[in-house]
């Protein structure tokens, strides 16, 4: 599908602290991905061509599902997860246990100061984080994506995009209510912040379940880019 138009500039309000409420959230989390995200995270998985010998980083990996099908790619050097919300990440390990994942490498850890060196990923996937942030964050976690990458890495993130109408009207008197009511989640025009941060986008997509859209974008660091 050909990407809708850019959602543009959203309204912003203080949200809560994601960690807490993602915590919170764990427990019911897995039904509203299987609903709405399975689909997008599937795609995500194909379009991320992930070659034997490459080493993967997942950030916010929740309940750990997509962590599991990233350690079932043979050939991987590395998988690695990390998540901010110790709910998530508790539930994460014991999904991983549950079916013998021994291969991925999981932690907390929060994606504006991942606990990595420079240059330690060909890939990173994040999906469904991006857009929980406030914009002054985006641009710095973007920025640490990159410096995580290896040169010619990629990263492949999903977002909520904007929706229908009459859902995309509902969702955001929610969201100005209060954040927390749609876990604090709202369409943002990931593409521009990527373009601003010096990253080349090439490839989008939109993706629909259950009435729920997703933006699927790959992006590669231009070069000459900011650091």
């Amino acid at each position: 599908m050909s990407p809708a138009a850019s959602p543009g500039r959203v309204p912003e309000r203080k949200g809560p602290d994601i960690g807490k409420l993602y915590s919170r959230l764990a427990p019911v989390y897995g039904f509203w991905g299987a609903m709405t995200e399975r689909r997008a995270r599937e795609r995500a998985l194909a379009v991320s061509e992930l070659k034997a010998g490459e080493s993967v980083l997942e950030v916010a990996t929740g309940t750990g599902t997509f962590l599991a099908q990233l350690a079932a790619v043979p050939g991987l050097a590395n998988v690695v997860g990390v998540d901010l919300a110790e709910g998530m990440t508790s539930r994460a390990h014991e999904l991983l246990k549950s079916k013998l994942v021994a291969r991925a490498v999981l932690a907390r850890a929060d994606a504006r100061r991942l606990p990595f060196a420079d240059g330690s990923f060909d890939v990173l996937l994040n999906c469904y984080m991006l857009d929980l942030l406030p914009e002054r964050d985006i641009s710095n976690v973007l920025a640490e994506f990159r410096r995580v990458l290896k040169p010619g890495g990629r990263l492949v993130a999903l977002v909520m995009a904007c929706q229908a109408r009459i859902f995309n009207s509902l969702w955001m008197r929610l969201y100005r209510i209060s954040p927390a009511l749609v876990g604090a989640c709202r369409p943002i025009p990931l593409a521009e912040f990527l373009v601003r941060g010096s990253w080349q986008v090439t490839m989008r997509e939109m993706i629909s379940q259950c009435g729920f859209r997703s933006e699927l974008i790959v992006a590669q660091p231009a070069a000459g880019g900011n650091s």
